[in-house]
């Protein structure tokens, strides 16, 4: 049988660089109020999303000193509810990536994490004061997790985007597994290097657990396709 040499035929051929589903600009004069109504539309779009990260975040907020029994570390728990609560917050941004492309699923993190920032700098003690918790998160820990959680799902966006293709689960499965090891390899130096604590192999296990955690939000990421379908370019992935 004759060849062509090429590795661009047929139904699972890899992704070229055509393929990308990234926002392409073409050189025109828009009138201001098109440009105007381009950037509102946006805004709707985004607004749901990012009031569900900010929503996933608060429970991250709220669980955070809620041990999980399985794993008590001595007399203290390592693992808490609200990290359980981490591959939520990635959950909503493949969602995100699927509807709007990488995009906006950049935005909503970006978004997201500005306004946590504010609140974090000029409305602490109020929330504080408010939902008092039993353990306060030092500075390291608060931005190795900010920082975990930024690149992880920069990260995750890059990986779900070059997954799309011919099986549903694809996209969401790679950018789940990227999230997990990139979050724990920047969560758990930035937060506990140096320290007693044995951070290294509590990386790997975590890094283990939201990748099963993922897998398991599979489930309700295949029941939400027919209600999150991708917008037209993203090839019905």
């Amino acid at each position: 049988m004759a060849s062509t040499g090429t590795v661009e035929e047929g139904p699972y051929r890899l992704r070229s660089a055509s393929d990308a589903a990234w926002p392409v600009y073409v050189a025109q004069h828009d009138s201001f109020w098109q440009r105007t109504g381009a950037a509102f539309q946006a805004l709707l779009r985004l607004t749901l999303p990012v009031l569900a990260l900010l929503a996933c975040f608060a429970g991250l907020y709220l669980y955070r000193d809620t041990p999980l029994p399985l794993f008590l570390d001595g007399t203290s728990a390592w693992l808490t509810v609200g990290h359980l609560l981490v591959p939520v917050g990635f959950f909503c941004v493949h969602l995100t990536n699927r509807r709007y492309g990488p995009a906006y699923a950049f935005a909503q993190v970006v978004v997201a994490a500005a306004l946590i920032t504010g609140v974090v700098l000029f409305a602490s003690r109020q929330i504080t004061a408010l939902v008092p918790l039993d353990t306060v998160p030092t500075v390291r820990e608060a931005v190795g997790f900010g920082g975990a959680f930024f690149v992880a799902s920069f990260v995750s966006i890059v990986a779900f985007d070059g997954a799309r293709g011919a099986h549903w689960w694809s996209a969401p499965l790679i950018g789940f597994l990227a999230a997990a090891i990139f979050f724990a390899l920047v969560f758990f130096p930035a937060a506990y290097a140096g320290t007693a604590a044995p951070w290294i192999l509590r990386g790997v296990e975590f890094a283990g657990l939201l990748a099963g955690e993922g897998i398991a939000l599979l489930i309700p990421y295949w029941l939400l396709r027919a209600i999150v379908p991708p917008l037209s370019g993203f090839g019905g992935y």
